[in-house]
């Protein structure tokens, strides 16, 4: 007999084994016998895995929660995804880096900071330096400016180079801002939030 077993403690679902026949109530190993289920394991079959939620046995009953709150009662039906995943993938998508002339560059937080910095650097050294397009050394005199791409090679720009740069930057970030508002909006939020790019920006 296949028994499905869960946690002692969280009680989530951690797979199925295969219960022994009792030996003294039913010592012909009759498939329709008695069979030792072990501790922290049912044979009810538990209900189809869902994305965002965790399948838990509690009170005789298998159930979902979310998998942020674990903790919370168990409900009969999957339960849709929260604001705080979606906000969670926002933040992680945002994070992950994003393209600027063909070439990828990091954008985490020190990076999108960093960014800007030197982007309002570029472009006071074009107001109030008159620094345009093929200046290097509109940073250094001595030496020309670089940023350094998520693969290393170190990318010279010119000082409206930057500016769009910071400008590309603070878009990748607010359209994934955007992106995210909008699911949150959806009642309910769609299960497949995370996984499928039509919800959000490309990078």
């Amino acid at each position: 007999m296949r028994v499905y077993n869960y946690d002692p403690i969280t009680k989530e679902y951690v797979g199925y084994s295969e219960a022994d026949h009792d030996p003294i109530e039913n010592p012909d190993r009759d498939e329709e016998g008695v069979f030792l289920i072990p501790a922290n394991a049912t044979p009810i079959k538990p209900p189809d895995a869902k994305a965002n939620n965790i399948r838990v046995f509690v009170n005789g009953a298998w159930g979902y929660v979310h998998v942020d709150a674990p903790q919370d009662p168990p409900s009969s039906e999957p339960l849709p995804p929260t604001a705080a995943q979606v906000d969670a993938e926002r933040n992680r998508r945002i994070d992950q880096g994003f393209f600027f002339q063909g070439v990828q560059y990091q954008s985490d937080n020190d990076a999108r900071e960093n960014i800007a910095g030197a982007a309002q650097a570029a472009f006071g050294a074009m107001v109030l330096g008159g620094a345009g397009a093929g200046n290097l050394r509109w940073s250094d005199p001595d030496k020309d400016f670089q940023w350094i791409a998520t693969d290393n090679q170190r990318i010279s720009m010119d000082a409206p180079t930057m500016y769009a740069f910071g400008l590309a930057a603070m878009s990748h970030k607010s359209s994934h801002i955007f992106a995210a508002n909008d699911l949150k909006k959806m009642n309910p939020i769609p299960e497949d939030y995370a996984s499928n790019p039509a919800y959000w920006p490309s990078v």
